[in-house]
């Protein structure tokens, strides 16, 4: 085993926005964790609730928490002000409203002394509502379903995100600044940075047990705008597809154009399929599509 899985440094980065009713929790879950934090880096995103007031009372319990507060900017850019700021060997991110089972540390980094080639660790997840009683979400069982018959990440991950959120992300640090940050995207920040993962040959190592508690509540920002929801979806499958088509074949796309079809994503497709070919290989990203006012006038158009 290496010295750095023995004696781990982990970063928690929190992005805070609104949640006054459970930040508690979220970092009672940190401080559970049987292999400890080194630090715990949490950045309000303009929370207009006391989230913020309420860090800061528990930063004077515990030196490990540090952070700050900015205007709001997303989920998104919070993440990534955190991870710039993190010190740690790895990186966990803990969305404010989550909470991790005690164990979940301990065993991402003995995953990742078992598989030293792989980068990031994913693990099942259980749900609970906003009073933290357990809830079933028959959407995950589903997907998740999904993924452990085809036993394809990007198929599993393009028919429904079963990795569900940025809070299942435990990660070597240096991969970030190999693959990149998370996109400047509100629904499917998560969904693009797992597909750039496996897109660029990187191994995530799953574990197939609740080591999350997913909070489901009133203001969970998935459930805000379906139509919203599918273009972001439709954005990132296609840069995933239109960047790494060459290391697929025929049967791959077959699959794919029937989980596609299936979820009346494959027209949309082929709408960013042109944008990306009209605004040059050397321009495109997942989040690109935001700058080209024209495209977001047409999109917006034909998926109402």
């Amino acid at each position: 085993m290496k010295d750095s899985i023995k004696n781990p440094t982990i970063s928690v980065v929190v992005p805070l926005y609104n949640h006054e009713k459970y930040i508690d929790e979220a970092l009672d879950s940190v401080f559970a964790q049987t292999v400890p934090a080194a630090e715990i880096i949490v950045v309000d995103d303009g929370s207009t609730d006391s989230s913020w007031q309420r860090v800061m009372v528990r930063a004077d319990q515990d030196s490990r928490i540090i952070g700050w507060s900015h205007a709001n900017q997303g989920a998104h850019a919070a993440i990534n002000s955190g991870i710039r700021r993190a010190r740690g060997e790895y990186v966990s991110i803990l969305n404010s409203d989550d909470r991790y089972a005690p164990e979940r540390f301990g065993l991402c980094l003995q995953a990742l002394a078992e598989h030293p080639e792989a980068d990031a660790v994913c693990t099942a997840l259980s749900f609970i509502g906003a009073k933290g009683k357990p809830r079933r979400n028959k959407w995950y069982e589903e997907a998740l379903a999904f993924y452990r018959e085809c036993n394809d990440w990007t198929l599993a991950l393009v028919n429904g995100n079963f990795l569900m959120t940025t809070s299942n992300l435990f990660i070597r640090r240096q991969v970030f600044n190999e693959i990149g940050m998370f996109s400047n995207l509100r629904y499917a920040h998560d969904l693009d940075f797992f597909l750039r993962i496996i897109g660029q040959e990187r191994q995530i190592v799953w574990i197939d047990q609740p080591l999350l508690k997913y909070r489901m509540h009133d203001a969970n920002t998935i459930d805000e705008d379906v139509m919203k929801v599918k273009i972001e979806w439709a954005a990132v499958v296609a840069y995933a597809m239109f960047t790494g088509a060459r290391r697929h074949d025929w049967h791959f796309f077959r699959r794919l154009a029937e989980i596609t079809d299936r979820h009346q994503l494959t027209r949309l497709l082929f709408f960013f399929f042109l944008q990306f070919h009209k605004s040059g290989n050397q321009d495109i990203s997942p989040d690109s599509f935001l700058q080209d006012p024209g495209f977001m006038a047409f999109i917006n158009g034909v998926v109402r």
